[in-house]
């Protein structure tokens, strides 16, 4: 003889099958999450050692401080030098709305296309704002070698 099973209703959310499902969810994020920084690099750009080191690239973020004596503006068009932390040199062009900050000294970021051998050819410029949280002398000392500065600006 075969037993008959009566159907069951719907099942009820317990506590259990919620905390299932956000710790499901929570772990599905973070999973992509990582591999999109992963993915990315984590940098939101690359200093002027890694950029030469690079070569030519299409779409690239180059951070560094602008050189001293090395903005020239000509009417819609700008011309200055990124300085690395071991005083490499990457000369940038661009052509657009002069940034009003862009002068020697300040940290700068800059986006566009590189070429090899004739400097990058910048789309979008990003003067770093100073920060109130972070004096300069711990950022410049303290961060300076430890690498949190790239993220942290």
């Amino acid at each position: 003889m075969s037993a008959v099973v009566a159907p069951r209703g719907p099942r009820k959310l317990t506590s259990r099958t919620l905390k299932v499902a956000a710790a499901i969810i929570a772990g599905v994020a973070a999973a992509v999450w990582l591999a999109l920084f992963v993915s990315v690099g984590g940098d939101f750009y690359r200093t002027v050692e890694e950029a030469n080191a690079g070569g030519a690239a299409a779409d690239i973020r180059v951070g560094g401080r602008v050189a001293a004596d090395s903005v020239v503006q000509e009417g819609g068009a700008a011309r200055f030098v990124l300085e690395g932390e071991s005083g490499e040199t990457l000369e940038v062009r661009y052509t657009g709305p002069f940034p009003e900050r862009l002068r020697a000294h300040e940290e700068a970021v800059v986006r566009g296309s590189m070429e090899s051998g004739r400097g990058l050819e910048a789309t979008e410029v990003l003067i770093k704002c100073p920060d109130g949280l972070f004096p300069e002398k711990i950022t410049n000392t303290v961060l300076s070698g430890v690498g949190l500065k790239r993220l942290l600006y």
